[in-house]
Order: structure tokens, then C-alpha cells, then sequence
């Protein structure tokens, strides 16, 4: 029987640690996929493409905020019930009431959330997949596609 010499264990060594700093760069590096198209009478007609997804554990709540360059938040909520709800709001402003659509709201709310097995920073990784098209009383209306791999 013959040992590998400690040249070849360096090898080895070497490319494990590149598979795994690439996967870690990869979790880093997710960007959401999809479009949301708003019309609403407080936020007014957008077309929303989100840069970037947020675990909602940084809010402590289950779900995730997906981050548009125009500055509104689509905030999907995941109540411990089990009852979810989405929520379009100013980025700049997180209190004001902005928009708010119960499941029962929407004609097509299709959901998956689930955890990666990452921890960044203490917070779980999120694979989101959300597909909805809601209408409120008032009129307004929120419908789209939104997936990331990736979100903490």
C-alpha cells in the first residue's frame, strides 16, 4: 500500500477548497430573477425588477423582501399560522401602509420557500420561488414572477 506524498495532498487539498470558496461565491452572488408589475393609486404603474432578496429573518419574520432599484420592496410573509400575504411598500418609508394582498386576494399565489442548508451571517439562505397575480378592493393590482436561489 502507498501513501500519497504531501505534494499531492496539497493538490487535493488545494481543489476541494476552490469547489467550496466557488460555492460560497455563488450563494454571494444571487440576484433574483423576474419582474412584478404594480399599479397602484399610493405607489403609482411600475414595473419592478428586483436587484436583490433579504431573508426576512433579518426582520424576524418568515419570508423575504425582494429590493427594486426604484426604491419599493415586495415583502412576501409567511405568518406562523401559516397564512401568507404580500406587502409593497416605499423602501424608504417601511411604516406607511403602502399595499397589502392576502392570499385570498389574488387569483393565481403560488409559493415556495425553502432553507439551502447556508447560514450567512447567523441567517438562514432562502430558495424563493413566487408566483402571483392579486387585485385589492381599491382597485389596485400587483402581478408576477419572482425566483432566487439565494436570499439572506
Amino acid at each position: 500500500m502507498r501513501f500519497a506524498g504531501p505534494g499531492l495532498m496539497l493538490v487535493i487539498a488545494l481543489l476541494q477548497g476552490g469547489c467550496f470558496i466557488g460555492t460560497a461565491l455563488e450563494v454571494a452572488k444571487s440576484e433574483p430573477i423576474g419582474t412584478v408589475n404594480l399599479s397602484s393609486a399610493a405607489l403609482g404603474k411600475h414595473t419592478l425588477t428586483p436587484a436583490a432578496c433579504t431573508s426576512g429573518e433579518r426582520q424576524l419574520f418568515l419570508g423575504a423582501d425582494f429590493l427594486d432599484s426604484q426604491g419599493i420592496t415586495t415583502r412576501l410573509i409567511v405568518d406562523p399560522a401559516g397564512a401568507v400575504s404580500l406587502r409593497l411598500f416605499a423602501a424608504d418609508h417601511p411604516l406607511d401602509e403602502g399595499l397589502l394582498f392576502r392570499r385570498q386576494d389574488c387569483g393565481r399565489f403560488q409559493l415556495s420557500l425553502d432553507r439551502t442548508g447556508w447560514r450567512v451571517n447567523d441567517v438562514y439562505d432562502l430558495r424563493v420561488s413566487l408566483e402571483f397575480d392579486c387585485r385589492a378592493a381599491s382597485g389596485d393590482t400587483a402581478e408576477g414572477s419572482l425566483r432566487v436561489d439565494h436570499c439572506h
